[in-house]
């Protein structure tokens, strides 16, 4: 079946839209230029002090986006609208750096957990992975090109990028996998940071580009959740996932909720009392990055999708539903996909192995 031709204004949307994010990788700008000294002096008794490279392409960016116009005629114009709205108010947020700015984009996320998820997480058994760690950064990215070559993914690279929360993300806007240069991993992190980095982020970001939009690449609205817990679906499906990774992300979520009301010192100490001083840490400054002042109430919530996109996931393949259609793009389990493809929109694409 031939496709459709899209609309003039879907296509020049969703092309202003990918080079803002060619322009700027938004990980920078979240995450702390001095996460390891603000450690140090927090723990001397010091609050942490982060210190971020200022967002001064906001406003500029901001009135692009008041610029573009997609049709409200074409189911493609609804999700540029949509990204359009989300983006924004990912802008706002690195731009302000305020509690209410990252609640607002945390409410239009859907990433604050409700009363059941709540009720899960407290209820994860306690496990804990006792393997030591290694295996260096430089030896991880290696094993990441090389998974990349195995897979023919020739137009992608591993970079080293010490401006990080996360030890290993994925850049489907510049086609890059990013590893922070000082983290340590596992040996059976090797494994897993596959399945999950190439099976399914580098795997949904180039079939993305399959697509007629580059939108499908870099990721549609509420995507997320279904991307990280697709990812997590796949180191259970290969065997490789973490032990007590439910435990972990059950202890985020409880602490997203503690955080909206505590600062990083009393979010700390009550991540500590159920996880640990070392937990505690990486989770407070996860939740923390990104606000001015970490000291005030509100956290940056996105990271509840690990735990909601795993549960979503096992329900969506429990009912039956085809999971090669999550792998048209970066899309979530509420999208039309199905839809999309009956009416020649999208095209299927491969599945990885680890969950054909």
């Amino acid at each position: 079946m031939t496709s459709p031709p899209l609309p003039p204004r879907v296509v020049e949307t969703d092309l202003a839209l990918h080079q803002l994010f060619e322009r700027v990788v938004f990980s920078r700008y979240l995450n702390p230029l001095n996460a390891r000294d603000a450690q140090a002096n927090f723990a001397m008794g010091e609050p942490p002090r982060y210190q971020y490279q200022p967002a001064d392409w906001a406003d500029d960016e901001l009135r692009g986006l008041d610029r573009l116009q997609p049709p409200q005629d074409h189911p493609f114009g609804l999700v540029l609208r949509r990204a359009i709205e989300g983006t924004r108010l990912f802008i706002l947020a690195l731009r302000d750096r305020t509690p209410a700015r990252f609640d607002a984009l945390a409410q239009h996320s859907g990433w604050y957990p409700d009363a059941d998820t709540l009720h899960a997480a407290r209820n994860e058994p306690r496990e804990h992975e006792r393997s030591a760690h290694t295996v260096s950064a430089f030896e991880m990215a290696d094993a990441l090109q090389g998974a990349l070559r195995e897979r023919g993914l020739v137009g992608w690279r591993v970079e080293l990028d010490p401006v990080m929360a996360a030890r290993v993300l994925v850049d489907g806007a510049h086609r890059a996998v990013r590893v922070t240069p000082h983290a340590t991993f596992r040996a059976s992190d090797v494994r897993r940071l596959i399945a999950h980095e190439i099976d399914v982020h580098v795997r949904r970001a180039e079939n993305g580009y399959r697509q007629p939009l580059r939108l499908f690449a870099t990721g549609l609205p509420e995507s997320l959740e279904t991307e990280e817990g697709l990812a997590l679906y796949a180191e259970e499906r290969a065997g490789v996932i973490s032990p007590g990774t439910a435990w972990r992300q059950g202890v985020v979520v409880q602490a997203v909720h503690w955080g909206r009301t505590l600062g990083f010192r009393a979010l700390h100490e009550r991540v500590s009392s159920v996880g640990g001083a070392g937990l505690a840490w990486t989770i407070t400054e996860r939740l923390k990055r990104g606000l001015a002042d970490p000291e005030e109430p509100g956290v940056y919530a996105k990271d509840v999708v690990y735990y909601t996109g795993l549960r979503r996931i096992r329900a969506y393949c429990a009912a039956g539903r085809p999971l090669e259609h999550l792998f048209v793009g970066k899309v979530s389990v509420d999208d039309p996909v199905g839809a999309w493809i009956d009416a020649g929109l999208v095209t299927p694409q491969p599945t990885p192995a680890v969950l054909g």
